[in-house]
This record gives C-alpha cells, structure tokens and sequence, in this order.
C-alpha cells in the first residue's frame, strides 16, 4: 500500500544483524605433527644408512678364517704315530702267542663241564650188569659242545680220571649222546663215563685228548 505524499511513512523495523563468521581452525597441531614425523623418518634413514654401511666396512675389513696349520697338522701327528706302533707290536705278539697256547693254534674251539662223581659196586649197562674188581666204581657225566666249525672226536680211550694222587685210570664203560665218535660243528653231546678204582681213590680230574679238538694235547678238567 502506497503512502499518500507528504504522510510520514511507517518506519521498517531494523534489519538484525549478520551472524558472525566461524573463527578459522587452527591447524598449528597438525603442523607440528606433521613435522616430527618428517624428523622420525629423517632419523631413521640416516640410521638405516650409517649401519648398513658399519656393517659393510666390518665385513671387508675382517678377514675370513682359512685352513690355519693345525687343521692341516693335526691328522698329520697321529698317522705318524699309528705308523710307529704298527710297525713295532705285530713283531713280538704273533711269534710269542703260539708257544704259550698250541691248543688253541692247532685245536677247534669248544666248551666242556664236568658233572659230581657217583660211586656204587655194581654197574648197570644197557644189556648187562658189573661187579667192581677193584673196589668201586666211580663215574660223572661230561658234556661238551662243540663251537667250532669242524667235528671233533670222543670215545672212552679219549678220556682219563686222575685221583688226588695223580695216578691215572682208564675208563672202562661209555655212554654217549651221539651216533658216533664224533660231535658235528655246533652240536652239544653228553656222555656218562666210569672206572673201576680202588675203595679209596677219590677223583681229582678229568683229561680229554683229541686230535681235532685239543691239539692232541690233554686238557684237564676239575671235579668238584
């Protein structure tokens, strides 16, 4: 609506005021923060660099181990000394062993025992019965086995009792395991023996000869 001329006109009502601009961030925080890490990782590649090239002066500098003398000397002394005492030992052992063991030179190896002695005045074979004509009879089971490789022999002329006295007596009944006068290679044999002795005698030791088996030399065998 117009105001007529010369009518004071209706005063407007005052215009409000601008709201006022938002303060500006401040961004000094992030600057700073920013600026350290530029420091850290300055740091770190100046690190970096200085101990990679420590390490490299340390790996030219040093020099690496080689083969010194005593690696190479070492083997040296005890071949030396192997040389010297092969050539003096097989000398005097091979030559002496023989004459203070024959039987092990020339026998086969085998293992023997010897059981308690029975006496009695009669004896029952497998088809008869004895009477003693000199006072007893005496007997023990032998066993032997036989570990060596080749047979050896045994029969009653093969052995021989001896007293406490030394005396000798021969053996006049056998019994043995086996089918003959031999014990095969790995085998181990029984065979009962008995003499007719006088009333007295007490056995003392056995004797077992035999060509294959001892030499041919007699090897004495304790009774208990």
């Amino acid at each position: 609506m117009s105001t007529p001329y010369g009518m004071p006109s209706t005063p407007q009502p005052p215009t409000p005021p601008a709201p006022p601009a938002p303060p500006a961030k401040r961004r000094t925080g992030l600057y700073i923060g920013l600026a350290c890490g530029c420091l850290l990782l300055v740091a770190v590649l100046i690190f970096a660099v200085g101990g990679g090239a420590w390490l490299l002066s340390r790996d030219g500098g040093e020099e690496r181990p080689t083969g010194g003398p005593t690696t190479t000397d070492a083997p040296v002394d005890p071949t030396e000394d192997g040389q010297e005492t092969e050539s003096e030992e097989p000398v005097e052992t091979p030559t002496e062993d023989p004459e203070e063991d024959p039987t092990s030179q020339s026998g086969t190896e085998f293992s023997i025992s010897v059981s308690a002695p029975e006496e009695g005045t009669t004896l029952e074979t497998d088809d008869q019965t004895l009477e003693t004509e000199n006072g007893k009879f005496i007997g023990v089971a032998v066993t032997i086995t036989n570990t060596g490789d080749t047979e050896i022999g045994w029969s009653p002329s093969a052995f021989t009792f001896v007293d406490t006295a030394g005396v000798e007596h021969p053996l006049i009944y056998g019994s043995f395991s086996t089918s003959g006068p031999q014990i095969p290679a790995g085998v181990e044999a029984t065979a009962v023996l008995y003499a007719d002795v006088p009333t007295g005698m007490e056995l003392e030791s056995i004797t077992y000869t035999d060509e294959a088996g001892t030499g041919g030399i007699p090897v004495t065998i304790p009774v208990d």
